[in-house]
């Protein structure tokens, strides 16, 4: 028998249960830009439709950062619908971001979203293999004439190989010759 070490179990700091509430509770987490605060939580996927659409079509727009700001700011369907006119000109005119400025934001937005991902995947991993039906349980019946068929094997016969079976399958191979 091999020994393994195993490390022993630590309890969990204060600091670990604060992290894990704010992920249970999708709490936000505050940006700073200059003097202003931004709220960023989990991203939508409207608002990533949205940014991944903006990339593509406008991708070379100067106003780019300001729309994509806006955009994680107000995170969602009807916000972004509503605001979003005014919020990417209010931070692109009025308050004048620069990319430098804007970059906290993108990187929690980022990091929002790929966690978002991976707890996705892992969710749609658990309920596949929950669908799984190649591990199927089988009946009482099913499980006895597989142990009947090892005990019959074992004997040096199998109950499928009987004369009458063996007799059926040789003509009914060849049906063309007769």
């Amino acid at each position: 028998m091999v020994k393994r070490k195993t490390k022993p179990l630590q309890e969990a700091t204060d600091d670990d249960k604060r992290k894990l509430l704010e992920v249970t509770e999708n709490r936000a987490d505050e940006v700073k830009i200059r003097n202003h605060t931004v709220k960023v939580r989990w991203m939508h996927p409207s608002t990533t439709d949205r940014i991944s659409s903006l990339l593509a079509f406008k991708g070379e727009d100067r106003r780019l950062m300001a729309k994509c700001a806006a955009l994680i700011r107000l995170n969602g369907f009807w916000k972004a619908n509503l605001f979003y006119w005014i919020t990417w000109r209010w931070y692109y005119y009025v308050r004048q971001y620069t990319s430098g400025e804007l970059t906290p934001l993108f990187e929690k937005a980022f990091k929002k979203k790929v966690s978002e991902e991976k707890e996705a995947y892992l969710n749609a991993m658990t309920y596949l293999l929950a669908l799984d039906t190649t591990d199927k349980q089988m009946t009482k019946e099913e499980a006895g004439r597989i142990l009947q068929g090892l005990r019959t094997a074992s004997d040096g016969k199998s109950p499928r190989t009987t004369e009458s079976t063996q007799g059926r399958s040789k003509s009914s191979a060849s049906p063309s010759a007769e």
